[in-house]
């Protein structure tokens, strides 16, 4: 399971309910488990949906997965860093994680043997969108994010 999974569902289970507003998202991650700053907390909520791990119902957001299957290891904590800093192939990675349920290792695999398969014709980002892409996974946003990427490298 990713960190950004870990880190989403535990508010709802720390107060055991299926959906919380914004701000109850929010404080729970940054003043209950004083894991994150309010605008880092925010990052988080906003990172969640895009990466389909929260879906919006109304004023609300729930998890997009079934929480009582989570199990957060004891004495988990977030790297902070992480979140906020994630590549565009990691983020890629953990979308594909978390939409298919296909397991890290083979996400991976999979980017590999595509890039293979392109005789490393293209940046592994690529690779990655396009592994995205063909099992179903919205990756819209990470498209323009690479592409802004590609076309300002010096």
């Amino acid at each position: 399971m990713s960190e950004l999974t870990y880190t989403v569902s535990m508010p709802f289970k720390r107060k055991g309910i299926e959906a919380l507003k914004d701000m109850e998202f929010v404080m729970a991650l940054s003043m209950d488990l004083k894991w994150f700053t309010p605008e880092q907390a925010k990052s988080v909520l906003s990172e969640a949906q895009r990466s389909g791990l929260l879906k919006r119902d109304g004023e609300f957001v729930r998890p997009a997965f079934d929480i009582s299957k989570i199990e957060i290891p004891s004495g988990f904590k977030p790297q902070t860093v992480a979140i906020e800093n994630k590549t565009v192939f990691e983020k890629v990675i953990e979308r594909i994680i978390t939409s298919t349920g296909i397991e890290k290792r083979k996400v991976v695999s999979m980017i590999n043997k595509k890039q293979e398969e392109l005789s490393k014709q293209v940046v592994i980002e690529v690779s990655a969108i396009l592994v995205a892409i063909e099992n179903g996974v919205l990756v819209d946003d990470l498209i323009d994010e690479e592409y802004t990427t590609l076309t300002t490298l010096s």
